[in-house]
């Protein structure tokens, strides 16, 4: 059994292809290489059938066409058969100088061993814009997916996995972003963080776009159960008891005591709904202490409320108007404090 096999997806990387196996061939590994093009215009294909019976050890599949990077890696892990596969792109970007490094991590028994551009020694070559798309990505990752939290990098494209972690049929997206769905779906216990310089582009375009954003936020969602979603609309009908309640005590209470009620009334119908519903399944305390810890991590949310209405109150905003303001603010704290500490 091959030790290694490196799955390589490509489209429109004639120029590309033979740099990056070359260089992988100099490093002298028990690797196989699989080439899943999907039927490139620049005629990657026929490039790497050439290399193909160059070497030796490397398979190639010819798809029928722009089927997306998923599928590719997908279908190259079905025809793989080293007992650990790596994965990355062809662009150059990923030094396949790293293989030998990540391997010995892997065998050391790492389920996974990820090429970080984000522990101590990485770095990447993005400017200031994309920097700040793959650190907002990764940070999205983070607040919705509990298993990336303990990871630099979760959204690289350059990692390696103990073939059999995960079934290929339970990669089911359409991103790029592969890595996130192993991490989630896959039977990972142990993973490891390389630190690598993440090179530059030397040859073709980058394939990133509003498309491929688009396609990872999807993703995201689709793997944390549209947790965002649906505490979103807990929110809004906590929104409507906070309001309601609100517009029944303002005219016989002091504003602000008649505001607390309603926050805290709000607060409990809220915890109700998201226990049963938005967090479903999840672990963790009994029903009282998490009640007790959900009324904690709201306290900032409940104070920037409060303090919200009374401030706009005293400008002459209608006190219902400046109440709803002051619940949208405090409602990004408040669902990163239900994923980090009530619901964890």
């Amino acid at each position: 059994m091959t030790l290694l096999s490196i799955e390589i997806p490509t489209y429109n990387e004639a120029e590309n292809l033979p740099v990056l196996v070359e260089r992988i061939e100099k490093l002298g590994m028990d690797a196989e290489i699989v080439v899943v093009d999907d039927n490139s215009p620049d005629g990657t294909y026929r490039v790497a059938e050439e290399l193909a019976a160059r070497f030796g050890n490397i398979k190639v599949i010819r798809r029928e066409g722009k089927m997306g990077i998923t599928s590719a890696i997908r279908e190259g892990m079905r025809s793989a058969g080293g007992e650990y596969i790596a994965v990355m792109d062809c662009d150059l970007q990923h030094p396949p100088e790293f293989l030998p490094v990540m391997l010995e991590e892997a065998t050391r028994g790492a389920d996974v061993v990820i090429a970080s551009r984000y522990v101590q020694g990485g770095r990447s070559s993005f400017g200031a814009a994309r920097k700040l798309v793959s650190r907002t990505a990764t940070g999205i990752s983070h607040l919705l997916l509990k298993q990336t939290r303990s990871i630099a990098d979760p959204l690289s494209g350059f990692f390696i996995f103990r073939n059999g972690v995960i079934d290929p049929s339970c990669i089911r997206s359409n991103s790029y972003k592969v890595l996130l769905e192993m991490l989630v779906r896959g039977n990972v216990r142990k993973v490891s963080e390389i630190p690598y310089a993440f090179g530059t582009r030397l040859r073709g375009k980058s394939k990133l776009g509003i498309g491929e954003m688009i396609r990872y936020l999807r993703l995201v969602l689709q793997l944390s159960d549209y947790r965002a979603l649906k505490f979103t609309l807990v929110g809004s009908a906590g929104v409507i008891v906070n309001e309601g309640l609100l517009f029944l005590l303002a005219p016989h209470t002091p504003l602000l005591a008649a505001s607390a009620m309603a926050v805290e009334a709000s607060i409990i119908a809220n915890f109700i709904m998201n226990n049963f519903w938005t967090f479903r399944g999840r672990s963790g305390s009994g029903l009282f202490k998490r009640l007790a810890k959900y009324n904690t991590v709201t306290i900032l949310g409940a104070a920037t409320n409060i303090m919200v209405l009374a401030g706009l109150v005293f400008v002459h905003l209608e006190y219902l108007a400046a109440n709803f303001v002051g619940i949208m603010l405090g409602f990004a704290a408040n669902y990163a404090g239900s994923e980090g500490v009530v619901w964890t």
